[in-house]
């Protein structure tokens, strides 16, 4: 079985942020630990050297054929319309997956290599660090490009030779279009300190109250 230590480092090309755990820890499941993870989506054929480099590195760890069409190998990088049809079987919108192939990458380090809180690392197009307190302009429908490492393991259900993505750092590269809407909750309130007329037509109607 080969191990699943980490082995070679790559920043991958610019995409479309989608989903992200990048400061606090997210959980998939009771039974899953929690990590640090990130999704990213690109248009079809913007991974095709980085399908390459998976390949090389299948060769690398598992030896001569492992890159073979008929090897089974499990290759990290996700078809977006097979995802985007999961997603609306569920009710869920599934727009920003479809045309699009998707990269998922986690881990249990924060930026300091420690199995705890404070995020990993996390940069801005200057290359300076987003902190926590600024986390709010990394947000879903963003540019960046995000650095992974690549390690090997067996799936358990296939027992296939297959490649994971442990998530090494994040670069915010410029903004976009937003995937969550953010609500007009106003409605909910009355001004505050406003005149008697305000106050009349924001107070409640009197009714008369249920008798025992």
């Amino acid at each position: 079985m080969a191990d699943k230590k980490a082995a070679t480092k790559h920043a991958l090309p610019e995409g479309r942020l989608i989903n992200h755990a990048l400061y606090v820890k997210d959980q998939y499941n009771e039974q899953s630990k929690p990590r640090y993870t990130v999704e990213i989506a690109y248009p079809k054929g913007v991974l095709n050297d980085f399908y390459n480099t998976c390949l090389d590195f299948a060769v690398e760890t598992w030896g001569k054929g492992a890159d073979a069409d008929d090897s089974g190998l499990i290759v990290p990088i996700h078809d977006g319309e097979v995802m985007a049809k999961k997603r609306e079987k569920k009710g869920k919108p599934g727009d920003a997956y479809n045309g699009m192939e998707v990269i998922r990458a986690s881990t249990a380090f924060n930026l300091h290599g420690e199995d705890g809180p404070g995020g990993v690392q996390v940069f801005d197009h200057d290359v300076n660090l987003i902190d926590p307190v600024n986390s709010a302009s990394v947000y879903q429908g963003c540019m960046g490009i995000v650095g992974v490492t690549l390690g090997a393991y067996q799936d358990e259900k296939t027992g296939n030779n297959a490649i994971t993505l442990y998530l090494t750092a994040f670069q915010k590269t410029g903004d976009g279009e937003r995937l969550v809407a953010v609500s007009d909750h106003s409605s909910l309130f009355t001004v505050v300190g406003g005149t008697d007329s305000q106050a009349a037509e924001a107070a409640p109607v009197e009714r008369a109250k249920r008798k025992g």
